[in-house]
C-alpha cells in the first residue's frame, strides 16, 4: 500500500463531491463507499430522481461533530489521506479496502479498534476497479496529533485480512 496525507481541508463537501465525481483524469468509474464509522450501506448517499447522488445526509453527518464544537472547532478540520495499491499489486476487493481503511484509521488514532463510538467520523470511498485511491474526510473531536500533510506510509504487499 502507498498512502499519502494531504493538508488538512476547510469543508467536507468538497471533498465529497469530489470523491464521487469524474476525478480529475476521469478515473472514478464506480465511486461508492467501503467502510466508515457506520456501516457503509448507511452512509452512501442515494440517487435522486434525475439520477445524481444526494449528499446532504451524508455531508449533514460528517459536519455534526465539528459544528457542535461552535468556535472551539479547528479551522481545517479535514483529514484526509490517500491509499492505492502498487501497480503490480493486485486488485483488492471491497472486503479487502474496508480492512486496508479500518486498519489505517486504527494506526493513525482517528477510530482505534474497540473505540468506535469515541472516534471521528470517516468514510472511505472507492473509485476505481484497480483503485487508485481511497480517501478519509474526518472531523479530529479529540486532541491526539494525526499524520501531518506530506506524511508517506511505507509500501506493504497487498495482504488479504482474515
Amino acid at each position: 500500500m502507498i498512502g499519502k496525507v494531504s493538508p488538512h481541508g476547510q469543508g467536507v463537501t468538497g471533498l465529497v463531491y469530489y470523491l464521487f465525481g469524474p476525478g480529475r483524469q476521469a478515473e472514478h468509474t464506480d465511486p461508492h463507499i467501503v467502510a466508515g464509522w457506520r456501516h457503509p450501506a448507511e452512509l452512501e448517499p442515494p440517487l435522486r430522481d434525475d439520477g445524481r447522488r444526494d449528499f446532504r445526509h451524508l455531508t449533514g453527518l460528517l459536519r455534526q461533530p465539528h459544528a457542535a464544537l461552535g468556535p472551539r472547532g479547528a479551522p481545517r478540520p479535514v483529514w484526509h489521506c490517500s491509499v492505492r495499491a502498487a501497480p503490480d499489486d493486485r486488485i483488492l476487493s471491497d472486503d479487502e479496502w474496508a480492512q486496508v481503511a479500518c486498519e489505517t484509521m486504527h494506526r493513525t488514532g482517528l477510530a482505534p479498534y474497540g473505540q468506535e463510538d469515541d472516534a471521528v467520523r470517516w468514510i472511505a470511498a472507492r473509485g476505481t476497479p484497480r483503485i487508485t485511491s481511497t480517501s478519509w474526510p474526518c472531523w479530529p473531536v479529540r486532541t491526539e496529533p494525526v499524520p501531518r500533510p506530506g506524511t508517506t506510509f511505507p509500501r506493504r504487499r497487498c495482504v488479504p485480512g482474515s
